[in-house]
């Protein structure tokens, strides 16, 4: 398990999020054998594993809450695993290739529309019991990360020596890629930055009261207190923003390449998935607007 998780990290440069989640999953399987059996795992009871061990846990894990979502990162992280143990042929790959995907019901994206978000950002506190530098840094965070598209994360990492029209990010798996400023977005950095108690040069752009870097949890939180006070959606998140950022470019006609290596996407198939609520969100005005669908049948 160390060597697998080692070769996570260093050969394969997964994200630390995946590979946490992916040696929870691999220590639930463990664990889920140790019970299935009546002895610990080795490696000749996982040569010996049939369909049906896969099968058994799988219903385990949605007995106890686990989404087909969740079911599907299991086998993922299984099928890693078991082809790290293949390449130094401990074990071969006939069982765990014969295993079914669970099936997975498409997830469409919720963006924020884009006149809540342009109300939001041009409110003039978020919350009025904060300091104004405070106020200034989340419209400054908050108008980033709909403006570039950037995960909480990555926007969290900007260094403010780093800050220019244009940033390198290092996304997920360790890529890279640009992000554009809109002139906006930097006013409003600046801003923030013009009032800030705390020295941010050589640090963390943005920070908290204590001037030590601010984490995607206490952002989420913040937000998820928002939804109440400024009647945003129940899906408003930081995440949302990124979402909306890709919905809204491609339903003013950018194209899908473009919206890809600006998200930083791998694949364009992950970034269709935004073309697909533009085509969900035009059948809804369909319905609702034309004449016949005021018809009862």
């Amino acid at each position: 398990m160390e060597s697998w998780l080692n070769e996570l990290t260093v050969q394969l440069c997964f994200s630390p999020n995946t590979i946490s989640a992916y040696g929870r999953d691999l220590l639930d399987f463990k664990n889920f054998l140790a019970m299935h059996n009546g002895e610990e795992p080795s490696l000749g009871i996982l040569r010996n594993l049939k369909i049906s061990d896969f099968r058994s846990w799988f219903s385990h894990r949605v007995s106890r809450g686990l989404t087909a979502r969740s079911n599907v990162r299991a086998l993922s992280a299984m099928k890693s695993f078991f082809n790290h143990l293949a390449r130094r042929d401990l074990i071969d790959l006939k069982t765990i290739n014969s295993v079914r995907r669970p099936k997975l019901s498409v997830l469409l994206p919720k963006p924020i529309s884009e006149d809540v978000i342009m109300r939001f950002l041009d409110l003039k506190y978020f919350f009025d019991q904060d300091p104004n530098w405070v106020t200034r840094r989340d419209r400054a965070l908050y108008t980033l990360l709909y403006c570039t598209g950037l995960r909480i994360n990555e926007a969290l990492n900007i260094k403010t020596n780093d800050l220019d029209r244009e940033i390198r990010i290092l996304g997920k798996g360790k890529k890279d890629r640009i992000a554009v400023l809109l002139p906006l977005a930097l006013d409003r950095i600046h801003d923030y930055i013009s009032a800030c108690p705390h020295d941010l040069y050589g640090g963390f752009l943005f920070v908290g009261i204590r001037g030590k870097r601010l984490h995607a949890s206490y952002v989420d939180n913040r937000l998820q207190k928002l939804r109440l006070l400024h009647n945003l959606p129940n899906h408003a998140s930081a995440h949302a923003f990124r979402h909306s950022f890709a919905t809204h470019l491609i339903q003013h006609g950018a194209d899908l390449r473009s919206v890809q290596e600006l998200l930083g996407h791998e694949s364009v198939s992950s970034t269709q998935i935004y073309v697909d609520v533009d085509d969900y969100s035009l059948l809804k005005v369909y319905q609702k607007t034309h004449p016949l669908a005021k018809r009862s049948r």
